[in-house]
């Protein structure tokens, strides 16, 4: 190998080193968008933490209240109430949705982006247009209707590092950033580093973790040779170089579950697989493409604080913007539920509600269905 090419390889490990040397173990959130054949949009994603989230399905109908906390955990941040309602995933049994769907169509996914988020410094005199990092999911989704509102709206509120513990429940710094997509298919990536707001518009409408979105977009030049066709057999002057089975064109894919491997994997997934018709056909296709990131609990492990830590696929979210659906499957019960979005705000009647969504594992028993012949 050359001087140079040494160098450069040792600098780019060098790079990759220090990039993940401060993240923490549990880091792996996935989500990307969907857009089918009549338009309709669909978005799925996958929540992973280094502890469990006590995560419900949050319904919160407009009108309802919601006060920015400072970095003290006082209620003393940015007062508002939800424009429109919406319905998501909360944490730690509070109302902090770090993923969900409002009525007009808009989704929002607050993914992990450790090493790299930094907020906006907190300044009491700006407390009372000040929200938490972890509260940017109910302000977008309870006060915008599209990304390009979203866009605007959010660079006229600060957004501070919060309280790193909840009711006595440590939380720990939460670095975040932000997977934004509306009815219309329109996608942006929300990301605060070193105090700065930074907004990027995502052609790909895919999002995982650090580094930061544009590293994201550089790194697919290392896969320009991937492929969803398969590639021809090798002739090498008297020996044929057959490939082994389907699949080549795809060959040296990542599979690894890296925050830039999954990038990639959902990346060449959600280009290369044809267009569903309708919403229906989506939501179905969302789902198998985000079982490809699930992790079986024992895959990824790491140690934080002198204990093992095991990343692990809690729960998995699919948003259907077309019909107000939002479904999900959790780790132990794989069989997909939704709440229909208008249906459940009307029966909120005015109030905060929520559907539990641990339990059993639950299989249909087809056997009385057997029939004679074959």
């Amino acid at each position: 190998m050359p001087r140079f090419a040494r160098l450069a390889r040792l600098a780019g490990l060098a790079l990759s080193l220090t990039i993940f040397a401060s993240a923490p173990q549990a880091d792996a959130c996935t989500s990307f968008r969907l857009k089918a054949a009549d338009g309709s949009v669909v978005y799925a994603r996958t929540m992973e933490y280094g502890q469990d989230l006590a995560s419900k399905v949050a319904i919160f109908p407009a009108g309802s209240p919601f006060v920015g906390l400072t970095p003290d955990g006082a209620a003393k941040g940015l007062r508002f109430r939800a424009k429109y309602g919406f319905a998501g995933m909360n944490a730690f049994s509070s109302n902090i949705v770090c993923d969900g769907i409002n009525e007009k169509g808009l989704m929002v996914g607050m993914l992990l982006f450790p090493g790299y988020a930094g907020y906006q410094p907190y300044a009491s005199g700006k407390a009372g247009s000040t929200i938490a990092q972890f509260q940017v999911g109910d302000w977008l989704l309870s006060q915008c209707a599209t990304v390009a509102e979203a866009k605007r709206e959010i660079a006229k509120i600060r957004v501070c590092q919060g309280p790193t513990s909840l009711d006595g429940v440590p939380i720990g710094d939460l670095p975040l950033h932000y997977t934004i997509h509306d009815a219309s298919g329109a996608s942006a990536v929300v990301e605060y580093v070193g105090g700065e707001l930074r907004i990027h518009d995502n052609p790909l409408s895919v999002l995982t973790n650090s580094p930061d979105f544009d590293w994201m977009l550089t790194y697919l030049s290392n896969t320009v040779n991937l492929s969803a066709t398969n590639v021809p057999a090798l002739d090498l002057k008297g020996y044929v170089v057959r490939q082994t089975g389907q699949g080549s064109g795809m060959l040296g894919l990542p599979g690894d579950f890296t925050p830039p491997s999954r990038f990639v994997r959902m990346t060449a997934l959600t280009q290369s697989a044809l267009p569903a018709p309708n919403a229906e056909a989506a939501v179905s296709l969302a789902m198998t493409i985000i079982g490809n990131v699930d992790i079986p609990k024992g895959a990824v492990r790491g140690i934080e604080d002198g204990k093992p830590i095991y990343d692990v696929t809690e729960w998995t979210a699919v948003a259907d913007a077309a019909r107000g659906r939002y479904y999900w499957q959790t780790y132990a019960d794989k069989n997909w539920r939704y709440v229909d979005l208008k249906a459940a705000l009307a029966a909120a009647a005015g109030k905060p509600t929520s559907i539990a969504i641990s339990g059993p594992p639950t299989y249909v028993d087809a056997t009385s269905a057997a029939k004679p012949g074959l």
